[in-house]
């Protein structure tokens, strides 16, 4: 491309920008304008407008959007909304502005898997000298960074700065460094950064190895590392009885998923990646046929899972520390705006999960529309059949404040506060159409009579209780322990949630893009034909046909890929009589991948680790300085002519295919064997696969074994 050419794009690119930004100027002009023209006769409470606050000190980032600047001489949306819900005493509310106008601090916690330990340990002594013996720090800047801190509560760390200035220091070789560890050991799954409020999900759920846990709503994925972890902490080579379903809408954020969960290794094989709308998410208890019977459960057929994590789509004015456009973003409309799937996402998990399981119910928000709100109506609805649990004991160091039992109902009309004291004053002749219809009357705090009893939605009588104890909800704010906004509450099914009776034919509803057609994404067992040419090609013995052969699968007819999934995903996603409605986009650990160019198997790293005790042919021994050879050449061909007379008279003996490789005279504690595939074009190929984004992982194994080779 000509330098002209290159200046016109560029100039085409910045004419864009500065369209858009305007487009958003206009847009929120007319909107304003909009609201201006129902204001005055509305016959709501207008609160009379704040006083001017201080100016919004936003962090420094590199982002696109941080050339849209905000006002200093008036005060946000946000400000004024949260000052006159109360979300924090008069008393605190400078101190709890003063944090969400500091950049979040990078906080990441330590694989707990027994598996991983050792790797934990080499992580966490390669940063004692930052993490334990901190001298003071200063930034670019000249600013004090203050020493890291220990989360005992999940095994975490939260550094005394934040990912911008870690990440472009260029002054300090102390941050450097610790920014290189944290990229090294996050893409080899021995840390997992994640902000410290989206922690507490998981933790207090307290997930075990024989659990079914699903996560509704699971990407980006940390929660979902962090319940597969808890559910591996004590497996030997990741068998346990228990599995994690992680469901997320968009099948492209699935597979980032699929990324962040790779970094666990054969953990993966108690996993199975999903995507469904959650309102919609299948109960595997009941079958895809119409003509099957029902459960004599009825509307709600019995649950299938043990916990699950309900972290539902949301506003996010919790994140404003990260992200920091929210501040001349946010509008009250957007809580509203979610308010009702929110309703329905949590209502499907109640319907999933068993009597006597846990659900956590979580957001990143402020706002009491979207958390307090969407937990009372959900307890009302289930009619008994579920109880808010005081977690207080399961995190005993995480600083919160208790769940609020009032709030108003508002929005904003010319930068003013307008109230809604009930559900009839919003739907009223003064109010646009189009917000009548953001308002549900389950956005309004509950309201019920002590004693008797009250008709439930699907006419079944309900005891009346006094209360709820909405107090026993988790609220973070940030100032508390210097982290984000987050809204937390645990969940106790203690019984069946009424309905009707059960009829001739199911009457749970299902996700309509199924079109009632079984899903694409389907897991098949591998043939016998094929289990015995594999076994036969690399001896392996009685116990592997017993206990890994019945647990291959493949995702085509042409076998291209042969994975191992656990017994825990195996009978709940695949056998169970309602398996078929699930559709599945990702599971298990790779075993053997087909070469179509050399026409056989390849054995993977992770599968060989997996089934290792049961090989007895297609194995090697090299001597020291030839296994460094293979070790240095990865990717590329180490032809035999470089090798020891003895070694080629040993390889040449075997057909082209996978060869596990030991050290000669023993592996000396190293992670060895490996795999190394011997070419049709006769030469030794050492081969590691791993996924886009995860390529620290193989490189790190293998400086390690170079190291203890030297």
């Amino acid at each position: 491309m000509s330098s002209v050419k290159r200046s016109r794009s560029r100039a085409l690119v910045r004419a864009r920008k500065r369209s858009r930004q305007a487009s958003v100027r206009d847009d929120a002009t007319t909107q304003g304008e909009r609201a201006g023209a129902w204001t005055s006769t509305a016959s709501h409470r207008t609160p009379d407008a704040p006083s001017t606050s201080t100016a919004i000190a936003l962090p420094r980032t590199s982002a696109p959007w941080f050339s849209r600047t905000l006002d200093a001489r008036r005060e946000t949306a946000f400000e004024r909304y949260y000052k006159h819900q109360g979300i924090v005493s008069e008393n605190e509310w400078e101190t709890f502005l003063k944090s969400l106008r500091t950049p979040l601090p990078v906080t990441f916690r330590m694989n707990r898997m027994k598996s991983r330990r050792e790797d934990v340990r080499e992580a966490l002594s390669a940063a004692k000298e930052f993490l334990e013996n901190a001298r003071e720090l200063r930034d670019d800047r000249g600013r004090v960074i203050s020493p890291p801190t220990r989360l005992p509560w999940c095994d975490g760390w939260q550094l005394g700065t934040d990912k911008i200035t870690l990440k472009f220091t260029r002054d300090n070789p102390t941050l450097r460094a610790i920014q290189r560890w944290l990229v090294k050991y996050n893409n080899t799954g021995v840390l997992t950064r994640q902000a410290v409020d989206s922690m507490v999900p998981a933790a207090i759920l307290q997930v075990q190895s024989h659990h079914r846990v699903l996560d509704m709503c699971a990407s980006p994925g940390s929660k979902t590392t962090q319940a597969l972890e808890a559910l591996n902490m004590d497996a030997v080579d990741g068998i346990v009885s228990g599995c994690v379903v992680a469901n997320d809408i968009n099948p492209v954020r699935c597979y980032y998923l699929v990324r962040r969960c790779a970094a666990l290794g054969n953990a993966t094989a108690n996993l199975m990646v999903t995507t469904h709308q959650a309102q919609w998410y299948p109960n595997v208890n009941v079958p895809l046929e119409t003509e099957a019977p029902v459960e004599s459960g009825g509307r709600y057929p019995e649950g299938s899972y043990d916990r699950i994590i309900c972290d539902v789509p949301c506003s996010g004015d919790g994140t404003l520390r990260k992200n920091p456009q929210i501040w001349s973003e946010w509008r009250p409309e957007f809580a509203m705006g979610l308010h009702k799937l929110q309703l329905r996402i949590a209502q499907r998990g109640a319907a999933l999960l068993k009597v006597g399981g846990y659900m956590v119910y979580s957001t990143c928000s402020f706002n009491p529309v979207e958390n307090e709100a969407v937990v009372a109506e959900l307890i009302k609805r289930c009619g008994g059949a579920l109880e808010i649990v005081d977690a207080s004991d399961r995190v005993p160091e995480l600083l919160r404040r208790p769940g609020v039992s009032k709030w108003t109902v508002m929005t904003m009309a010319e930068e003013n506060v307008v109230e809604y004291p009930t559900y009839e004053d919003s739907q009223s002749e003064s109010v646009p159409i189009g917000l009548k219809r953001k308002f549900a009357k389950s956005m309004w705090p509950p309201v019920i009579q002590g004693g008797g009893s009250r008709m439930g939605a699907l006419g079944k009588r309900i005891k009346s209780t006094s209360s709820i104890p909405l107090e026993r909800c988790m609220r973070l704010v940030p100032h508390l322990q210097d982290m984000g906004g987050f809204f937390a509450v645990l969940l106790k099914k203690i019984a069946p949630i009424p309905g009707p009776k059960a009829t001739g034919s199911p009457t749970e509803k299902v996700d309509k893009t199924y079109n009632r057609q079984p899903p694409n994404h389907v897991y098949a067992k591998v043939s016998s034909e094929l289990i015995d040419r594999l076994a036969n090609e690399f001896g392996l013995d009685a116990g592997f046909k017993k206990t890994i052969a019945p647990n291959l699968f493949a995702r085509s007819s042409k076998d291209r890929s042969i994975v191992y999934i656990a017994d825990g995903v195996k009978k709940h996603c695949i056998e169970s009589r309602g398996a078929e409605r699930m559709k599945c986009v990702w599971s298990g650990v790779k075993i053997w991948e087909r070469s179509e160019r050399d026409d056989f198997y390849m054995l993977t790293q992770d599968g060989m680790h997996m089934i290792k005790s049961h090989i007895s042919r297609r194995k090697i021994e090299l001597p020291r300085s030839e296994l460094k050879v293979v070790l240095e050449t990865l990717g590329r061909e180490v032809r035999l002519e470089q090798l020891s007379r003895e070694s080629r008279k040993v390889i040449s003996a075997f057909s082209p295919g996978s060869l596990v490789v030991s050290l000669k005279g023993g592996n000396e504690g190293l992670a060895l064997p490996i795999v190394v595939n011997y070419t049709a074009n006769g030469a030794l190929k050492l081969i590691w696969r791993f996924r886009k984004g995860l390529e620290q992982a193989p490189k790190a194994k293998i400086r390690a074994l170079l190291s203890g080779l030297e």
